[in-house]
């Protein structure tokens, strides 16, 4: 009995210390990073580089289409969609791209992921049982249906309060924004009063303004990006107008926001805006790239608005 309990013991501890090793193997990041995805290699992959464009590097290597990359909150690991299992789908990776793994065991259509605050959950945009904008797990489980959106709409991005997700709608032949409260339900439409073909919303670090894509009258059958206060106030366009600039990212500290560009038909660039001074640089130069992500070590030292992220995920984690 005592060898046959020491043996237990032994076998334990050996599931434990794999368990507790495959935790450490996934580190963030030293300094800050953006992930986006690029074809330059003849096939869409996941790649890093640093906030001013330098040193990029190839993180995934498989003949799917690998892209819309999302950092967790600490930066140990990445969200993407990927077709690799014959159809798109949300996997995880660690931020050095290794252990690539599936997020769901039942391959569905997801795609356009977003994380939570705390990072325990992820939003996305589903094709099952009808496009919607769904939540879930990072695990894949736990999955809520929480909004309507048809398949060209979508683009959730999870406001820093975890109770809110902004995401695109058409709305009658047209595409608005608008916002979901988690706790209730209730769906508001974001700048009602303006003209329409808004997307690609995107919270900021702090939650308090939104960026996205609009194709507004003024410009010409051409797009930018804009930033708004959370109630619509202080509306203003803080890229350059181009036939499209789109998925639009916050940079940690909210100063720059970081999106493509596409100045030349086919030719989608990564640019960052100064969203103060509208200074922009070009990041990127080769093939075509998109969907940027933005992580900086330096964020995980401030946690936004704490007291509304403890009451906020305590309520909604009871219903």
């Amino acid at each position: 009995m005592k060898i046959k309990n020491l043996f237990l013991f032994c076998y334990l501890n050996l599931i434990l210390a794999f368990i507790y090793a495959g935790q450490i193997h996934a580190q963030a990041p030293k300094t800050a990073k953006i992930a986006f995805a690029s074809n330059r290699d003849g096939n869409w992959e996941i790649y890093l580089m640093n906030p001013n464009g330098s040193q990029q590097e190839r993180l995934t290597r498989n003949n799917a289409l690998d892209h819309s990359p999302v950092w967790s909150p600490t930066g140990e690991q990445i969200l993407f969609t990927s077709d690799r299992d014959g159809f798109r789908d949300l996997y995880v990776m660690d931020a050095d791209g290794s252990r690539v793994r599936r997020v769901f065991r039942k391959a569905a259509r997801r795609v356009e992921s977003t994380r939570s605050p705390d990072g325990e959950r992820i939003a996305f945009h589903a094709e099952t049982p009808q496009w919607s904008i769904q939540t879930a797990t990072i695990h894949g489980e736990d999955v809520k249906q929480v909004a309507l959106a048809e398949s060209h709409g979508g683009n959730p991005s999870w406001s820093a309060n975890g109770n809110e997700i902004a995401f695109a709608k058409d709305a009658g032949g047209t595409y608005r924004i608008f916002i979901v409260k988690l706790d209730s339900g209730d769906i508001r439409t974001f700048l009602p009063k303006e003209s329409p073909w808004m997307h690609t919303p995107s919270w900021s670090p702090k939650g308090d303004k939104l960026a996205f894509t609009w194709s507004k009258w003024g410009l010409r059958n051409k797009s930018a990006i804009f930033v708004a206060n959370r109630d619509g106030s202080r509306l203003r366009q803080v890229s350059e107008r181009v036939p499209l600039a789109y998925y639009p990212a916050w940079s940690p500290d909210g100063d720059k926001i970081v999106y493509v560009e596409e100045a030349v038909e086919r030719d989608r660039q990564i640019a960052v805006v100064d969203v103060e001074t509208g200074g922009k640089t070009q990041l990127t130069h080769r093939g075509r790239n998109i969907t940027p992500s933005w992580f900086d070590p330096k964020s995980l030292s401030i946690a936004p608005e704490p007291h509304l992220l403890t009451t906020t995920w305590g309520k909604i984690k009871a219903d």
